[in-house]
């Protein structure tokens, strides 16, 4: 009869704590993506308004910046640039279940090789419109179905944090490049 009791105690507990819950008030987009996509969405928000704002930063010039002393097969400001634009059409592709051509835009084009800086720019910001046509597609339930990034198995939402962390690291190529031509790095400046 105790062990009745303190399984019933247990199942009312556990009801309890699933209708409070249920009863915080959410934001609209925590509701249709859920709180794990939702967090990782801040994120990838996040690294973008740091990769746009750099790209805004530096002149036509600058955009072909590459520290002195290091060979030419190390990327400029601007390959940077293009490279994370290639990227996120790979992986962001892959959270969509499409099979995107590793390193290369949606039409195989190499972004790499935008050498203008205002081109640069709408090419980067229709990467991430892509990427965010990705996480409107993706949600807590689905974000475990299995997907293909760059040969690999992974998960729907496995291809966004990977992208995430892709952009991240070459984030950090940039606020080197930006340091040495004398610049506060967005993510430095303050808020």
């Amino acid at each position: 009869m105790t062990r009745v009791i303190s399984v019933a105690s247990a199942v009312v507990l556990a009801a309890s704590a699933v209708a409070a819950q249920q009863a915080k008030p959410t934001s609209v987009s925590m509701v249709a993506a859920g709180p794990i996509t939702t967090s990782i969405r801040t994120q990838f928000d996040e690294v973008k308004d740091y990769v746009m704002r750099s790209a805004q930063m530096v002149t036509e010039k600058e955009f072909e910046f590459r520290p002195q002393g290091v060979t030419s097969d190390v990327r400029n400001f601007g390959q940077i640039l293009g490279h994370i634009a290639n990227v996120n059409y790979a992986y962001c592709g892959s959270a969509m279940g499409l099979d995107s051509p590793p390193e290369k835009g949606p039409k195989g084009e190499d972004f790499e090789k935008v050498t203008s800086k205002v081109e640069m720019q709408k090419v980067l910001a229709a990467s991430f419109a892509y990427c965010d046509k990705a996480f409107n597609q993706v949600n807590d339930h689905n974000g475990g179905d299995a997907a293909k990034a760059f040969g690999n198995t992974t998960t729907r939402l496995g291809a966004l944090v990977a992208n995430i962390g892709h952009e991240s690291e070459h984030y950090g190529n940039l606020v080197t490049y930006l340091r040495a031509l004398g610049k506060v790095p967005p993510s430095s400046q303050p808020r």
